[in-house]
This record gives structure tokens, C-alpha cells and sequence, in this order.
């Protein structure tokens, strides 16, 4: 079976959608020889009900779209049967916003009313407004009262080995904000001294590798003499050129003191973000706490550029935007969006969303994990809600932040909230004679994912794949193999995938138990169009897939803005066409 994924809010990022470009979407995706689709939905559109979405609003078109056509998923489930298509609704339970951040004193800074380190969420569906205390929450931190005003005496800057710099006294820049919103250079005296000294801990980067060894040597400069007190503190260098030699990941690169000896806690941010970048300090703000701290990035190369990411051994990635690091204070209490399985009011937020679907009268429903929410430098420093805490007592007799610590008894505590979350919505979608299915992220689903696997899921929290296909809980599987949001186009590479043991387990348990699995494949993934049609050339021809999923048709054609016409990107309309008319599938 060859199917497609429609993540509409990107579709009406570049048009709007009408009915007849709906009628005409399905006819694109008809003439691919696709049997079926799968929608993404977002909740409804009516703004005072407890299950309401946001998303359409954060889009271009989105407003103008839902005039046209309602809730998406209730107007294009009939067309999609008159042209003989299956439609799935995919719910994303945890997707109730995204992490990233308007700065703190920008002009959009009350879009929600979701604070962070640094300024507001981006977008937050109603649920998390009004019950702000279901997100995800940090381990309590005994912070000190006065951390806010606390002033900067020190600041060291650490490299990632011991090699030489270029950087001088006289290359260094301190610019600071009161609200991460127009960065000032200030003309402050310092002491600078450069030392080599043994690494006090390991550091990894996004992708897991090792990048200091703990007691390695690596080269340090501490700038002494300082008295900042702005809540927002940025070091940069007055280098233009892209050959920095001074690289750490962002949340290595830089320790900030006060008047004690110890490290004040601080969130960091560099010219990066998954939203909105390169950022510009210099008349805009930055994203702290962004997910992306572990990302290498050079301290000295060029603070203003905007094209290219040339960064040495990084420079594909289109997210390591160096040229500064920046820290403000404290931490943050929760993850930005994501809410807590624990709590009931979050149960009926999602068994809600599912039973919408089944009225909307799609033919089925998967439930996919991965959403926007979680992005946090220090994901395993979450999952600590009161109603964990409390059954964690009752449960284990200990304390969970006390002596009692345990993240594999954490996370196995909240699995079960998740499990039976799928477990009830097994039960409503079969009850109403549709199909369930579920995403495995063989990404994701493992007992050491580095940090860039988490991308995009909660930490701490154990999601029971197995258990669920055992109990025949699913009647098929989506397998996304591909890291959220991955950077690095050949990292997804599906050989890469398929050597994979996680990989190897699901296809393994999947075949002996008979349950189908569809391979969702990003389209951006592939280096080339001609790659991405080979991929599904060669899953066609794999007996232990049932059909291959092309993620997402917003990369296949685009409305335009008036709505007159539905225009194939490039040329890979015409490929997967002629792919699939080889393959003997249209």
C-alpha cells in the first residue's frame, strides 16, 4: 500500500485551501497511486471547547482556510471517499503548542500566555492555558531567592579540547538586555586569563558523540571583574570570518558566577532555534532553553550573518548559528506545552480528541508521539508532577526526590498512564469498527536514546511498544525510523535505519505477531528526489512491509495564495507517479 501524510497546517502555510483545491488535493494524491491518507489532526476549531486547537491560527492562511472549509479533517474525510481513498486521522496526543519562544519584549511577546526563560510560547492550545500545571514538570531546584538579581562577577568560556585560540582580550564583546529584546554592547573592564585545565565532567553533543572526555584537558578563558546584573548576559567576539577555532556545545561553552564559588544555574541560548532563525540580538531576541544546547557551535565566527552555516565539522546542519552564547538565571518549571499522562483532565483531552475523529467518520486512527512541545536542553530533569510523585510514594514507599531516585521506576510509573490512555483508545476506535494504529519511533523507543532521539518526546517516560502490540491492542504499526527533526539529511539514510537493532526488534516482533507495518518516510530525509523514489522502490520489494508513507504532501505540491491552482513542487509529483506506475501500484 502506498499512502501520504498531510500535516495540513504546513499546507495552508503557503495557500489556501478551498474545497475545490481539497477535490483537487485528493486527485493529486489519487494520481500517485495512494490507497491512503493520513491526516494530522489539531482539535477543534471552536475556540471555547475544551478540546480546541491553535494551530491554524499560527499559520499564513490558516484563518482564512477554516472560514472556507471548517474543521479540516470533518470537510476533507467525504472527499477522500468519493475519490476511493482511506483516510486515517493521526492525533498527536502530546502536541498542545510549540516550544519555541516570541522574546520577552518583542511586539508578539503576549501571543500566549505561556512563560519561559527569555519570552512566551510561540503557540498553546486553550488546555494548557488554563491548566498550565498539567505540563511536564522539572525536579524542584533549590534555587536561591535572590538568583534574579544576583550579580555576574565571572563568566568562563570552555572549549571542547585544549587546542590553541584566537580569540584575545581585545576580540571579546559583552552585550546585555533587560527582556532579550535589543541586546546593548556595553563597555564593560575585565580581567581575562586563558588556562588549560582537566574537563570536571563529560560532554556529548545532540548526536551522542563524545566530545570532552571527563578529565580531558580543554583551554578555558574567565572574564573576571564583572558586576552585570541585566537578566540577559551575551558574550560574542568582534569576528567576521567563519573559521571560528572556539567550539563547545552551548550548554558546555559557558558557566556564569556570582558572589559564591559555585556555577550559578543558568539556561543558554545561541543565535539558533527550530523556529525563527538565525536570531538576531541586535535588534530582536534569542530562544533559551531551546533543545538544541547540546548542538556544537563556534563562539567566534560571525555574529550577524544570516546565510550559509559554515561551521567546520557541522556545517550542514541548518541549526548550529554560532557567533555567541548567551545565559539568563534560573531554569524553567516545565517543558514548554507538553502536558502530564497522569492527570484525568489530560486523559480526557485526548480520549476526547479521539473520539472526534471517530465522529468525523474517518477509517481509522494512529496515534503518533512525537509532537512540538518538549524541546528542552536537560530533557531528563522532567516528569516530576504531583500525582507521579504521590503514587511513586505509595507505590515504591520512597521518596522521588529525596533518597527514593530512581528514573528507570519514573519512567516505568508513567508508561502506565500512557499504556492505558492507548489502551481506552484501542477500544473506542474498534468499538467503532475503524482501525488503530500507532507510531513506533524506533528513534525514540530505546533504552539510551542520545539527545537529539528525544527530540520531540518526553523523557522519563516509558512508552510500552511491545506491551501494546502483545495484547493486540493495534492492527498495524507506522514505523518512523528518522530522527525529529533531523538536520543531517544522510543520518537518515534508510540503510543506516535498517541496521539499526531497534530497527531489527520491531520488524522482528512485528512479523511474529502478523501485525502490517507502513515505513513513514520523510521526503526531506532523502538527499535527492531520486533517492527518496529508490527508498520506496525498495520497500515495495521488502516483504516485511506492508506500504510506504510519504511524509508529507506539503513537499509534493502547494496551493497558492488565491487558492486558483494546486502547483507540484519540482519535479517529485511526476516521479513518485512514474515510480509507482513501474512498480505496478497506479
Amino acid at each position: 500500500m502506498l499512502s501520504a501524510t498531510v500535516d495540513f497546517p504546513d499546507d495552508v502555510g503557503f495557500g489556501l485551501y478551498t474545497e475545490k483545491l481539497l477535490d483537487e488535493m485528493m486527485s493529486q494524491i489519487k494520481s500517485m497511486g495512494v490507497q491512503r491518507i493520513y491526516w494530522l489532526y489539531y482539535g477543534d476549531v471552536d475556540p471555547q471547547s475544551y478540546w480546541a486547537g491553535t494551530m491554524f491560527g499560527y499559520m499564513k492562511y490558516g484563518a482564512k482556510m477554516l472560514e472556507q472549509i471548517g474543521e479540516p479533517v470533518k470537510a476533507v474525510t467525504p472527499i477522500a471517499h468519493r475519490h476511493g481513498l482511506e483516510i486515517y486521522g493521526v492525533l498527536k496526543p502530546f502536541n498542545t503548542g510549540m516550544a519555541g519562544t516570541y522574546p520577552e519584549g518583542s511586539p508578539e511577546a503576549e501571543t500566549t500566555s505561556i512563560s519561559r526563560i527569555g519570552g512566551t510560547l510561540q503557540q498553546a492550545i486553550p488546555f494548557i492555558e488554563q491548566h498550565p500545571h498539567t505540563r511536564v514538570r522539572r525536579r524542584p531546584l533549590d534555587l536561591p531567592s535572590n538568583l534574579g538579581s544576583t550579580p555576574v562577577k565571572k563568566i568562563r568560556l570552555i572549549k571542547h579540547d585544549d587546542s590553541p585560540t584566537r580569540i584575545k582580550r581585545e576580540n571579546l564583546q559583552i552585550w546585555t538586555s533587560p527582556n532579550n529584546y535589543g541586546y546593548v554592547l556595553k563597555k564593560v573592564p575585565f580581567r581575562l586569563t586563558e588556562e588549560v585545565e582537566a574537563s570536571d565532567r563529560e560532554v556529548r553533543d545532540y548526536y551522542g558523540s563524545l566530545i570532552t572526555a571527563k578529565g580531558a584537558p580543554v583551554r578555558t578563558l574567565t572574564l573576571e571583574g564583572l558586576n552585570q546584573e541585566d537578566e540577559f548576559i551575551l558574550v560574542t567576539t568582534d569576528f567576521e570570518d567563519e573559521e571560528g577555532d572556539f567550539r563547545n556545545t552551548a550548554m558546555a561553552m559557558v558557566e556564569a558566577y556570582g558572589p559564591e564559588p559555585d556555577p550559578l544555574p543558568i539556561a543558554v541560548a545561541t543565535r539558533s532555534a527550530i523556529w525563527i532563525r538565525p536570531r538576531d540580538f541586535r535588534e530582536g531576541g534569542l530562544e533559551f532553553d531551546s533543545g538544541l544546547g547540546p548542538y556544537q557551535v563556534d563562539l567566534d565566527v560571525n555574529n550577524a550573518s544570516t546565510e550559509g552555516t559554515m561551521f567546520g565539522i557541522v556545517k550542514k546542519s541548518k541549526w548550529n548559528w554560532g557567533g555567541c552564547i548567551a545565559f539568563a538565571r534560573g531554569k524553567n518549571d516545565h517543558l514548554p506545552c507538553t502536558p502530564c499522562e497522569a492527570y484525568p483532565e489530560v486523559q480526557k483531552l485526548w480520549l476526547g480528541w479521539v473520539d472526534r475523529l471517530i465522529d468525523a467518520g474517518v477509517d481509522g486512527v494512529d496515534l503518533r508521539i512525537s509532537a512540538h512541545g518538549s524541546l528542552a536542553d536537560d530533557a531528563y530533569e522532567y516528569g516530576f508532577n504531583e500525582p507521579i510523585l504521590e503514587e511513586y510514594q505509595k507505590r515504591f514507599g520512597a521518596d522521588l526526590l529525596g533518597d527514593g531516585y530512581d528514573l528507570e521506576r519514573l519512567s516505568q510509573l508513567r508508561g502506565e498512564h500512557y499504556t492505558a490512555f492507548v489502551r481506552q483508545a484501542s477500544q473506542r476506535v474498534r468499538s467503532a469498527k475503524r482501525k488503530f494504529q500507532v507510531h513506533v519511533h524506533t528513534e525514540a523507543f530505546r533504552p539510551d536514546p542520545c539527545h537529539g532521539q528525544l527530540m520531540g518526546f518526553p523523557a522519563n517516560l516509558h512508552f510500552d511498544w511491545k506491551a501494546w502490540l502483545k495484547q493486540g491492542l493495534v492492527d498495524g504499526i507506522t514505523l518512523r525510523t528518522s530522527w525529529f527533526e533531523a538536520p543531517e539529511a544522510d543520518r537518515g539514510l534508510l540503510h543506516h535505519a535498517f541496521s539499526d537493532p531497534v530497527v531489527e526488534e520491531a520488524l522482528r516482533l512485528t512479523g511474529e505477531l502478523g501485525i502490517p507495518v507502513y515505513l513513514n518516510r520523510y521526503l526531506k530525509r532523502a538527499n535527492s528526489i531520486e533517492e527518496y523514489v529508490s527508498d520506496l522502490g525498495n520497500i515495495f520489494q521488502n516483504e516485511r512491509f506492508a506500504g510506504f508513507d510519504i511524509y508529507e504532501f506539503a513537499h509534493v505540491s502547494r496551493p497558492t495564495p488565491d487558492a486558483s491552482e494546486l502547483v507540484p513542487v519540482e519535479d517529485r509529483l511526476e516521479q513518485i507517479r512514474e515510480k509507482a506506475k513501474t512498480l505496478g501500484i497506479r
